[in-house]
């Protein structure tokens, strides 16, 4: 038997993620490896994270997985968005410096959005004008990624765990497949503790809120079946690695 492995919330560090990868054993065929959301924004190499990824669920098809998070769930509604949409705004708006959009976009695309910038005045004109160069731009040079993110799911269920972005209906019980509702996959706050018929493995809350212990940005277990993984990359540049090794039904962190 081998273990499964998982990570959670990259935010566009690179870096930080290779060296999780660095200790893990994909040719051995029983190891699992579950990405749990949240690969894009904040840090500088968003796009270079997705295409990481994406060739590792491609090259381990059935070892690899990767699930959709809040941040990519957003970016598709930002390129699938109508023109006069206000979310095209808010969107690039909220992307600091252009962190991620920049990791996306050409050169060519980027001096026209300095040249929109100086020739026009009213904000909002030139939010929509700049939101159109970057999804054209994105649309047509990164098809095969946009699709992939558009397949990813929302969750991945082993024998013991359920493995999320952010969390499920527990309230359900079994039947949480069919009573989650698809938000709550990927945007459940607050989150849960207590006990659940499956361990729940999730990202998206900082751990060191939920241990209340600033410059914490390990796992955090509540004790009994939740799990949070969610390093808080951005400022820790940690991302906890969460190990449960199926032959002794032991976690590792």
């Amino acid at each position: 038997m081998g273990r499964i492995y998982a990570m959670s919330d990259i935010h566009g560090y690179y870096d930080s993620m290779e060296k999780n990868l660095g200790k893990i054993d994909l040719e051995n065929k029983e190891n699992k490896l579950i990405f749990c959301g949240d690969y894009i924004g904040y840090g500088p190499e968003s796009s270079k994270v997705l295409y990481r990824i994406k060739k590792l669920t491609e090259n381990y098809s059935g070892q690899v997985a990767a699930l959709k998070g809040n941040h990519e769930t957003m970016f598709l509604e930002f390129l699938e968005a109508k023109e006069n949409d206000v979310w095209n705004i808010e969107w690039i708006g909220a992307d600091k410096d252009f962190s991620t959009i920049n990791t996306f976009i050409s050169e060519e695309t980027k001096d026209k959005i300095y040249k929109i910038k100086l020739e026009h005045y009213n904000p909002i004109e030139v939010g929509f004008k700049i939101s159109k160069l970057i999804k054209d731009d994105i649309k047509t040079n990164h098809k095969e990624l946009i699709n992939w993110l558009k397949s990813l799911p929302l969750y991945y269920e082993a024998e013991k765990q359920i493995f999320v972005h952010a969390g499920i209906d527990e309230e359900a019980g079994d039947w949480w497949q069919y009573g989650t509702p698809d938000e709550m996959f990927v945007m459940k706050y607050p989150p849960t503790f207590g006990k659940f018929y499956k361990d729940i493995i999730a990202g998206h809350v900082g751990t060191n809120s939920l241990k209340n212990e600033e410059g914490f940005s390990g796992v955090y277990w509540d004790g009994e079946n939740h799990f949070y993984i969610d390093g808080t990359v951005v400022i820790s540049g940690n991302i906890p690695l969460l190990i449960y090794d199926i032959d002794t039904g032991q976690y590792i962190y």
